[in-house]
């Protein structure tokens, strides 16, 4: 399993059709993929990245297999000034269980020092409880999402 940075990906059109093939598993997905196809993903979600960790030993076309994926931005969904922000948070179905997305995430609390070093905090916006605490994250509050009306929304310390 390796970690890689979609926009820096050499074949990127492996990794959007992964994700085509994946919108009904979560209706998150076609909006990820409006905005990448749109060229709308920066302009909506700041400066950052989607980081997708992939099974480089388990193959979809002879490419490597999307298990996990996660964008790390300047923002999500929440108009707020509070960044930066892990969203689009997806583990696929077969890869479940393994707590594969706690590998991103510590991915991008390392990154959050040195690209985010006036900030505080790493925030999510999600409908889940009892998730994301286990990777260390807090309750916050409830704010209102662009897309998905009132979300729970939690922090972790950046620095420990």
């Amino acid at each position: 399993m390796r970690i890689i940075d979609f926009f820096k990906y050499d074949d990127k059109n492996a990794i959007l059709s992964q994700l085509e093939s994946m919108k009904g598993e979560w209706a998150a997905i076609p909006l990820l993929i409006s905005l990448i196809k749109e060229d709308k993903y920066h302009a909506t979600l700041g400066s950052g990245t989607l980081f997708v960790l992939i099974d480089e030993e388990n193959l979809t076309d002879e490419k490597p297999t999307i298990a996990s994926f996660a964008n790390f931005c300047d923002r999500d969904e929440i108009d707020t000034q509070l960044c930066p922000w892990i969203g689009f948070v997806f583990t696929a179905p077969a890869y479940r269980g393994r707590h594969l997305m706690g590998k991103i995430i510590e991915h991008c609390m390392s990154l959050a020092a040195t690209d985010y070093p006036e900030s505080e905090y790493v925030y999510i916006s999600t409908g889940e409880t009892g998730l994301y605490e286990k990777y260390g994250f807090e309750f916050f509050q409830n704010m209102e999402s662009r897309w998905n009306g009132t979300v729970r929304v939690y922090r972790r310390k950046i620095k420990q």
